[in-house]
């Protein structure tokens, strides 16, 4: 049986990828394709220079390198995405989870951590259903909830929550005009769209030509959007100090706060990202006005 040098294949990695993403990063993209295909560790070529492979597994590799010279994402070629210790499936009808996602739902779960009661949190604009199912794994007693205007990604949230063996309520709805039978809420979470339309032109295709324009963008003459929607839909389903986290593009996040407080939100506050960029909003919902006995 034929076989090929693996060294060669990473050289051709690295010559067709060049123009679309930087060496670091193919260097990664190849050792995930390894990994995921035939388990081989980082250090391979290290350990063995002149690995060979079948032609049937360079085959499958050279597919991998036409499908991402067509801009199409690593993670959507090997059909899973890594979040918080979960390999998640992923298809062209959901985002891919992002590391800072991950942040958003770990400044939940420590906020949590000690809650003395059962709660019960909702991810608002489920997708792949990565926030519920780190709210789940991470806050086992909770009762989680995921909505959803979209059929094809909620069927995903599904598969990754019977995947995970993880419990968790997918229910279709729209943040627009919500319909759900839901209960009050001690936390919603949410990563709506919020990408301005004009950064299309900038982003890497791979994102733009593979992942849903209607999870990632908003107009640019409105970019705080579905953060409203999302203060209308949080003002129905939270309990009276129940809190609302939201992940942000760097630049709305101050704005996204003072939306917040203007809508009867309290101890609002934005959180930075591991890159130190305006990343994340809490705030607490205070149903009861100041000043009212509440009765």
């Amino acid at each position: 049986m034929k076989q090929e040098y693996l060294k060669e294949i990473r050289n051709r990695f690295r010559t067709e990828l060049a123009q679309a993403y930087p060496p670091e990063e193919i260097e990664s993209i190849f050792h995930l394709l390894i990994a995921h295909y035939f388990a081989f560790p980082k250090t391979i070529l290290a350990m063995e220079p002149a690995k060979k492979i079948s032609s049937s597994e360079a085959v499958t590799l050279l597919r991998a390198l036409d499908d991402l010279s067509k801009h199409r994402p690593v993670q959507q070629i090997m059909g899973q995405a890594y979040f918080m210790d979960m390999n998640l499936l992923v298809t062209p009808d959901v985002l891919i989870p992002r590391p800072e996602t991950a942040e958003l739902v770990a400044w939940v779960e420590t906020s949590f951590r000690e809650h003395p009661s059962t709660l019960s949190m909702l991810d608002a604009g489920t997708g792949s259903g990565c926030i519920a199912l780190g709210l789940k794994r991470y806050l086992p007693d909770a009762k989680v909830y995921g909505i959803d205007i979209s059929d094809a990604a909620l069927k995903v949230a599904r598969l990754n929550a019977e995947a995970q063996n993880l419990e968790i309520t997918f229910l279709k709805d729209d943040l627009r005009h919500p319909e759900s039978e839901l209960p009050k809420m001690d936390a919603i979470v949410s990563n709506p769209p919020y990408v301005p339309e004009s950064e299309a032109e900038t982003m890497h295709l791979h994102v733009t030509a593979s992942e849903p324009h209607l999870a990632l963008f908003v107009p640019d003459e409105d970019p705080l959007m579905f953060y409203r929607y999302l203060c209308d839909f949080a003002g129905i389903h939270l309990k009276n100090q129940g809190w609302i986290y939201l992940e942000t593009h760097r630049d709305y996040a101050e704005a996204v706060k003072a939306l917040l407080e203007g809508r009867g939100f309290i101890s609002a506050e934005v959180k930075k990202d591991i890159f130190d960029k305006n990343r994340f909003v809490r705030a607490k919902w205070n149903s009861i006005p100041p000043g009212s006995s509440g009765l």
